[in-house]
């Protein structure tokens, strides 16, 4: 199969599995696959009943088009749909799908952790979500725990995020920034790595005594609807987060 095949291929999957069919065309549909699946048995059982073979050779021929044909309208047009699936879908990568990842990577093992009681509270409006993630340390403290806080924004815009992490600043100037950027270059340097760019531009005076540093990545045309990038996206992030605690709780007392 040539690349412009299989390019049109790909372009007519992703077009059906956004494709939003209303109430009515959808028993409409299920009718007409219901029909032809009966007309094809009932040709292949008349075919038997007399011994024609040629009605039974027609009956096989359509039910072998027609089944897998089927199936595979019915998962994509039944399964995925419309923006109103993507907005749900969007929701929930931010509602559980986040959250989730983080509480894992944050989960102390069986021989302990750093972090433990990881809490976080996500506050959704559309593709926008602000987390608060609030943690145990015993970092420095051995035995005891200082709880520690980290606030950061996910806006989820269907192939593209925008990560907004609020970093405390040491005064109210720009030329803070650097010294700001170098402390956390590490961790900046694998999440550009990760394909995150970063702007050069922070966000300043939206949080007292922070600064928004802003990263933007690109994700895949099929992004909400693949379950492995998700997860990847969901696992990665929460590496990232896990590695601003790190940095900024590195030096706390």
């Amino acid at each position: 199969m040539s690349d412009e095949s299989l390019k049109t291929s790909n372009d007519l999957i992703r077009w059906l599995k956004m494709l939003a069919l209303p109430a009515w065309a959808k028993v409409a549909l299920a009718l007409i696959m219901v029909a032809v699946l009966l007309s094809a048995m009932g040709l292949l059982g008349w075919g038997i009943w007399i011994r024609d073979k040629d009605a039974m050779s027609s009956a096989v021929a359509m039910l072998t088009v027609g089944i897998p044909v089927g199936l595979i309208v019915v998962t994509m047009v039944f399964g995925d749909g419309g923006a109103r699936k993507l907005k749900t879908l969007t929701e929930y990568i931010l509602r559980q799908e986040i959250p989730a990842a983080l509480q894992e990577n944050l989960a102390p093992t069986i021989s302990g952790g750093r972090y433990t009681q990881a809490r976080i509270t996500p506050k959704i409006r559309g593709c926008i979500a602000d987390y608060i993630l609030v943690v145990s340390d015993s970092y420095r403290h051995p035995g005891q725990h200082i709880e520690r806080q980290l606030e950061f924004k996910l806006e989820l815009n269907v192939k593209k995020v925008n990560f907004v992490v609020w970093l405390p600043k040491a005064d109210s100037g720009r030329e803070a920034l650097p010294e700001l950027r170098t402390r956390y270059k590490s961790c900046f340097f694998g999440a550009e790595k990760e394909g995150y760019t970063q702007n050069h531009e922070p966000l300043m005076g939206e949080k007292k005594d922070h600064v928004g540093i802003v990263f933007i990545k690109l994700l895949g045309e099929d992004f909400l609807l693949n379950p492995a990038d998700r997860l990847y996206f969901a696992q990665d992030l929460a590496f990232f987060v896990r590695g601003l605690l790190d940095v900024e709780h590195g030096n706390a007392y």
